[in-house]
């Protein structure tokens, strides 16, 4: 009798967890945390073709309801959650020992150019099913285009316009600007002063006879109330508000310093009713979060980061802005013509120049996903395949007319069941849920208003193979 492949995938999962356990991590951190394998099982699609009613009408079916299909497909999936909870889809990821002693020490790693620093055999896992570049080097490229193409289109002079472009290309660089914020005063500030406030909550529910666990509430609450720490807060809040990508670090930096801070109070509080000292340990404990704040891990890659500072970038900005405004003074006054003028020309000099070949070419092994991987959470993210990556099916190497594929988003959308972790073996927990795909670029969008991708969907399964919160270390 065929076995059904999720039988596999569970079995699979309690043999690798045996393997794995020692490198459980430690206790306290995200409860979603490690390596989960599994599975979509698709089985629902939108259809494009267009019928013809006995009328003998044309009737095109509702793209926004996938039809139920008479098979499935399965595709198979890897995701990675780390102690913070942010969860990343990997293409592939390999455990290896990490460690040159007895115990073994697991590592999972996803750049396979780190493989010859461990030692031993290991178990990888890869999924075919999913593909993916660097898509906000891309998105860049099109920001900085409407940057520049609006000022030109607005202004007709270059330095309008060099101004635009320096502006997105700073705001491009999340790592230096969070950097900015994570070693402030402002937040060093936060931490210092959430310590002086959590002291004495935590010292005044003591002094009610309050147990420990009432001692860290009222330290908390003392914490997260202070005016210094809302002050960096609300900072927080602007400068991630304001971010031309998504980055989650801003506001979790504060957290992470307030809540140290309550923490180090209470443990104190605990055993010592002395205000300064129990303030000193909250203090102690705030400002090794704040030392700790800039070196999070980074929302982008590291291949982002140097097509920042990249040739193809950096040579191409002020060809960019001469061709913008060239464009938009052959219009003769400003105008929405005139900027939608400049914006076509600097996105055809970038394609000329190879700027968005570039881009599309940097190659990824991780793709950041939003949202909780927990219990009635939703996990979403866009999965961009660039028309000249390497990998692109439609590209072909030696032939002239395939030298550019087509540009493929993907937009995922994981809703997990409200049943929570399901104890399917001997150390494997499992989450299960709802799984919805739109893919752009393959066919042309549907709907009245030509914005719809094909869509499918089904469910998915995970399976947590490791508690490793942390990859490629």
């Amino acid at each position: 009798m065929k076995e059904h492949p999720l039988s596999a995938l569970g079995r699979l999962g309690a043999c690798v967890c045996v393997l794995l356990g020692a490198a459980s991590a430690p206790a306290g951190q995200h409860p979603s945390r490690g390596l989960w394998v599994g599975e979509a099982i698709l089985n629902k699609v939108t259809e494009v073709s267009v019928g013809i009613n006995s009328a003998n009408q044309p009737v095109a079916p509702n793209p926004n309801v996938p039809t139920a299909t008479a098979d499935h497909a399965n595709l198979r999936l890897i995701l990675h959650v780390d102690g913070e909870g942010r969860v990343r889809l990997l293409k592939s990821v390999a455990a290896l020992n990490a460690s040159t002693n007895d115990p073994t020490a697991i590592a999972l790693v996803t750049d396979d150019a780190l493989y010859p620093n461990f030692r031993g055999n290991g178990k990888r896992f890869a999924s075919a099913a999913y593909d993916f570049g660097e898509g906000r080097a891309a998105d860049l490229l099109n920001l900085l285009a409407e940057a520049v193409g609006n000022a030109a289109g607005s202004n007709m002079n270059s330095t309008a316009s060099s101004n635009a472009a320096n502006q997105v290309l700073a705001a491009a660089n999340l790592d230096a600007v969070y950097r900015a914020f994570a070693t402030s005063n402002i937040l060093r500030n936060a931490g210092t002063s959430a310590a002086a406030s959590a002291g004495v909550g935590a010292l005044a529910a003591k002094g009610t006879n309050g147990n420990a666990s009432a001692i860290l509430a009222a330290a908390t609450s003392a914490a997260t109330n202070d005016f210094a720490f809302n002050t960096a807060l609300s900072a927080a809040a602007v400068l991630q508000a304001r971010a031309i990508f998504e980055d989650t670090r801003y506001i979790a930096a504060v957290f992470s310093v307030g809540l140290a801070a309550a923490s180090g109070a209470a443990t104190a509080a605990n055993t010592n009713s002395n205000l300064p000292l129990v303030r000193a340990a909250g203090t102690n404990a705030a400002l090794a979060a704040f030392a700790a704040a800039p070196n999070v891990p980074s929302p982008v890659s590291a291949a982002y980061n140097a097509f920042l500072a990249s040739s193809a970038l950096q040579t191409n900005v002020q060809p960019a802005v001469a061709a913008a405004v060239a464009a938009a003074t052959a219009q003769g006054v400003p105008s929405l013509a005139a900027a939608n003028s400049a914006r076509a020309a600097v996105l055809k000099l970038l394609f000329e120049n190879r700027a968005l070949a570039a881009a599309d070419a940097i190659a990824v092994n991780e793709a950041p996903l939003s949202g909780q991987l927990a219990a009635g959470g939703v996990v979403t993210g866009r999965l961009y395949l660039g028309a000249s990556h390497p990998t692109n099916p439609f590209r072909h190497r030696r032939h002239p007319d395939h030298t550019l594929g087509f540009t493929i988003t993907r937009q995922l959308t994981f809703q997990v069941s409200t049943n929570g972790f399901e104890k399917v073996g001997f150390g494997v927990e499992r989450l299960s849920g709802v799984y919805k795909e739109e893919i752009s670029g393959l066919h042309k969008p549907l709907g009245p208003d030509q914005n719809i991708g094909l869509r499918t969907e089904g469910t998915f399964t995970l399976n947590r193979v490791s508690l490793v919160d942390k990859l490629n270390q």
